[in-house]
């Protein structure tokens, strides 16, 4: 029987065999310190842009919220404050419905 993977999985091997040969040719014709630079800016915006907006989004339609979209905009345009501010006022008091109880299919 075939198994389903995690979307996340799927993403993270396609971005990883994707990006192998550039990180390659980028230390061929590069020095370290701009390619640290750059690597410290590709992990804050997987963080910043990417993880925390798409918790935000994932709990709050687990809690059943009406404003899912709206928190994970702000949590996209402004990262960190927007994440802390779902965290403390944006969380409704449903408690976190996975899956198929929470309308995810």
């Amino acid at each position: 029987m075939a198994t389903t993977r995690s979307p996340f999985v799927v993403l993270a091997g396609l971005v990883a065999v994707a990006f192998l040969p550039l990180v390659v040719m980028w230390f061929a014709v590069t020095d370290i310190g701009t390619f640290a630079y750059f690597a410290a800016f590709g992990l804050y915006f997987v963080v910043a842009h990417i993880a925390l907006p798409g918790w935000v989004y994932i709990d709050a339609t687990g809690r059943g919220s009406d404003s899912a979209v709206g928190w994970t905009v702000l949590a996209f345009l402004v990262p960190f404050v927007g994440f802390v501010a779902y965290y403390f006022l944006g969380q409704p008091d449903e408690p976190y419905q996975a899956g198929a109880d929470a309308g995810l299919r």
